[in-house]
């Protein structure tokens, strides 16, 4: 028997109320996640792997959040999130040194694209490694 231990707090009523939310705001009604959402492909998670288990883990934060902020049957490994230290501890056990030291890594194996946004700013990270094996 698989339990999920996922607590959702409601939508809000009116769009008018997410005016002026960030985007960790918005995604704070996802408490208690403990899953990834969408497709793990197996050659990003050998290529991931190679960076380390930290990789491993901001891979799969990447992942959840793409998978929570674009629902849908659509393919959404190719688009852009931020990276939020307070959820990335909280869920995955990765703090924020060496989330830096994983994205580093990821981004000099051009795994990822990695945007920074400034000092105190998140960065914004996007997968750009190929789903399939490319000789």
């Amino acid at each position: 028997m698989i339990k999920y231990n996922i607590n959702i707090k409601p939508e809000p009523e009116d769009e008018s109320e997410l005016i002026g939310q960030n985007q960790s705001e918005k995604i704070d009604k996802f408490d208690g996640v403990t899953f990834t959402r969408g497709p793990m492909h197996i050659n990003h998670f050998y290529e991931i792997s190679k960076c380390g288990v930290n990789a491993l883990r901001v891979y799969q934060y990447i992942r959840t959040i793409q998978g929570l902020k674009y629902a849908g049957k659509t393919e959404n490994s190719h688009l852009p999130i931020k990276v939020d230290n307070k959820k990335l501890y909280e869920w995955f056990g990765v703090g924020s040194s060496k989330k830096w030291e994983a994205l580093n890594k990821l981004a000099d194996r051009n795994i990822i694209e990695l945007i920074r946004g400034g000092k105190g700013r998140l960065p914004t990270v996007r997968i750009i490694l190929a789903k399939k094996r490319l000789n």
